[in-house]
């Protein structure tokens, strides 16, 4: 395995001392005496260690230093300073600094603290392979996001994976709740112990308990002779998503309470407790906080779940997302039905991305699959009976609430005027900023919609 190391010192001197050093046939090593290079270098090559001057002249190595963990928070970095203190090392550390090193410190100890950096390097990878392969054997699509507000979900489940925390996923549904909990469990540090999937609306509550627990022998009529592992044990080392975990009874609850505040449970007709290492991810399109005041959900279990919440927006909010997704999915129906459509015209750009899509990813991908089954050419066109129904539904959507404006009479306020400029700020904010789009969504020309920017001053 080859490792790109950036060596950044003011002094060309010292550069050229350290990599005389270090050189050899594992190692591609550049040097920089200056920040702007550093930072070119930084984003063209996949550096896997930089060796960052304390003092660097112009600038402060400690402030380099929280720029470049920031930025690129799994590279390892190690400090160089003329005169090591405690203080310089604590700041290095609480900064992100993987170690430092003294200037003209013996050549056997520098290669060995690199040498010692570039091993965890190399695990770091060999995990990310790991997961890499796990994600492809688990038929896992690469997650497709453009939006600003899909970034920030990729970036929460990120640093969730990272822990064992309860994670509870709210969003509509067909957004990709479980298959954003399949990717949480995979870039854990479980990903190589199953993760268990259980819909909590699809099994009968009284059923419910002897799939979660499982049961011992002769604990119910037709029972089996040597009893049942449940799926919690079945996850042992692993996750345990609960899909709907809205629809759980409250009896059901009080049990997976147990389990959450004392890593146990007890099986059907058991006894004596089973000691269980598991994470639970759980997942719900319902309003938690409604339950909880018609006391259909556990307070104390909500608080338990609810530690990391991620909330996924619904497509209508991820306008940027639509035509990326419908492209992937083009893709995958030419490979199951055998065409070769190569892509979308503008009028289905445009219809697609100003619709909707109260079903979300799950409807849009439906969609596309039937324009895939009926297509006759090579691109795909708006269908006007298919699309027209599309419409009327999304039509309905919009009439529940797509638009909310709250109006307060007040003195010498024109009501009129305040109301359009709500629904035109709304509008581009649905279509993000995209006029044409946000004129189709309230009915008017492009034009008159431009008027109305102009004349409201609308940013």
């Amino acid at each position: 395995m080859k490792f790109n190391i950036l060596i950044f010192d003011d002094e060309i001197l010292v550069c050229n001392s350290l990599k005389r050093i270090l050189v050899n046939d594992n190692l591609n090593i550049i040097t920089v005496s200056d920040l702007t290079s550093a930072r070119d270098i930084l984003k063209k090559e996949p550096i896997d260690l930089v060796l960052l001057d304390y003092n660097l002249g112009d600038t402060d190595g400690l402030t380099v230093l929280k720029e470049v963990h920031k930025k690129y928070p799994g590279m390892l970095i190690v400090m160089l300073t003329a005169y090591a203190t405690v203080d310089i090392a604590v700041s290095a550390m609480k900064y992100g600094a993987f170690d430092f090193l003294q200037k003209g410190e013996d050549s056997d100890y520098i290669i060995y603290t690199v040498q010692r950096a570039l091993d965890t390097m190399k695990l770091k990878k060999e995990v990310n392979e790991l997961r890499s392969q796990c994600q492809k054997e688990a038929n896992l699509p690469d997650l497709i996001y453009f939006s600003k507000k899909m970034h920030q979900v990729v970036q929460l489940y990120k640093d969730f994976a990272r822990t064992d925390t309860t994670v509870l996923l709210t969003g509509e549904t067909g957004t990709g709740k479980s298959l954003l909990a399949k990717y949480i469990h995979k870039k854990s540090n479980r990903f190589h112990n199953p993760i268990i999937t259980i819909n909590c609306a699809a099994i009968p509550s009284e059923l419910l308990e002897s799939e979660l627990f499982g049961y011992e022998e002769g604990a119910f009529t037709n029972a089996k002779r040597k009893g049942k592992r449940g799926l919690i044990e079945q996850a042992h080392g692993g996750t345990l998503f609960l899909d709907e975990i809205g629809e759980m009874s409250l009896e059901m609850q009080s049990k997976l309470l147990h389990v959450l505040e004392h890593n146990e449970f007890y099986k059907v007709g058991g006894t004596r407790p089973t000691k269980v290492d598991v994470r639970i991810i759980t997942a719900t399109n319902k309003n938690l906080n409604k339950a909880l005041d018609s006391k259909q959900f556990r307070t104390d279990l909500y608080y338990r779940l609810n530690v990391a919440e991620i909330k996924i927006p619904p497509l209508r909010d991820r306008n940027k997302d639509i035509l990326p997704l419908a492209k992937i999915f083009i893709e995958e129906y030419n490979q199951v039905f055998n065409k070769h459509v190569k892509g979308l015209n503008e009028d289905s750009e445009l219809f697609l991305t100003s619709s909707l899509w109260p079903g979300n990813i799950r409807e849009l991908k439906n969609y596309i699959e039937r324009k895939m089954l009926l297509v006759k050419s090579d691109i795909l066109s708006p269908d006007e009976y298919y699309d027209q129904q599309i419409i009327r539904s999304q039509n309905e959507l919009s009439n529940t609430g797509l638009f909310n404006i709250s109006l307060n009479p007040e003195p010498d306020i024109n009501l009129l005027h305040l109301s359009r400029r709500l629904l035109i700020e709304q509008a581009l904010d649905i279509t993000e900023n995209n006029r044409s789009k946000a004129a189709k969504l309230l009915g008017i020309p492009r034009t008159s919609l431009n008027h109305y920017i102009k004349k409201y001053t609308i940013s």
